[in-house]
């Protein structure tokens, strides 16, 4: 029997959608964390904070809402990034997808404590209970539950990229300084998660350095796949040979 599908797609469309998706995640991104939230949040002061998001509460909800379409666009592009990498190894490109997904899921929950300020703003007269102090300390105490949600989610995010650049790295249909890039952007963003929580002091010396590899590797991916796509030559050279996850299970349990 052959192990070649009957192509049902473009690896070049799908490829080139992948790129404008993580394109269009990275804008989003950096208008809501790179924009809003430093424009909005005045750290270490819950009062300022909460009056910067009422009198700017239009900017707030766009913010909100371009980091929602960031999260929409990463599902369809981890589900096109497994579909276009699973022929180079099935398990790393399972685990990325797994990884990817997972970190999304994490940042979507995490969504709610950003609209917790906005919220409680909005239902303050509800909320006798509480003096404006408290609801400010509520309201600040939520933005950072958001920071830690946030830098939870980087470590799956890191460990997806990582194995992403290595399939890049492996698969020849890409160049192979985009998979090294993208894999130092992982490294970057997995180890800012960890040493958040693990040495806290040492991450608030490297940051916010610590993550100025991952835009060029990040962009740099994203523009290529949305320009010039994949070498499908190669690309079918890959789709038209067994899986390598499927065959080196298969080969290990005929032994």
């Amino acid at each position: 029997m052959s192990n070649v599908e009957p192509d049902r797609f473009s690896p070049l469309v799908l490829a080139r959608a992948a790129g404008v998706l993580s394109l269009i995640g990275i804008v989003s991104g950096a208008f809501d964390i790179g924009y809003v939230r430093s424009t909005l949040i005045v750290a270490g002061d819950a009062s300022a904070t909460v009056h910067n998001i009422l009198a700017h509460e239009t900017l707030f909800r766009a913010g909100f809402a371009a980091h929602l379409l960031l999260l929409l666009c990463n599902i369809p592009g981890e589900i096109i990034s497994f579909i276009l990498f699973r022929r180079v190894n099935l398990v790393f490109a399972a685990t990325a997808m797994g990884c990817g997904l997972v970190g999304t899921a994490i940042e979507g929950l995490d969504m709610l404590n950003a609209y917790v300020p906005l919220k409680l703003a909005a239902e303050s007269s509800a909320l006798g209970a509480f003096n404006p102090l408290q609801l400010q300390a509520l309201s600040y105490i939520s933005v950072q539950l958001q920071d830690a949600g946030l830098l939870i989610s980087f470590v799956f995010y890191g460990l997806d990229e990582i194995v992403a650049g290595f399939l890049i790295f492996r698969s020849r249909f890409l160049p192979r300084i985009l998979g090294i890039l993208l894999g130092l952007s992982g490294l970057c963003y997995f180890s800012h998660g960890f040493l958040s929580f693990l040495a806290p002091t040492l991450d608030a010396r490297l940051y916010p350095y610590i993550l100025f590899p991952c835009l060029p590797g990040e962009a740099s991916i994203s523009l290529w796949l949305a320009i010039m796509g994949l070498n499908v030559a190669k690309w079918r050279e890959w789709a038209s040979q067994p899986w390598n996850g499927v065959a080196a299970v298969t080969h290990s349990g005929q032994r």
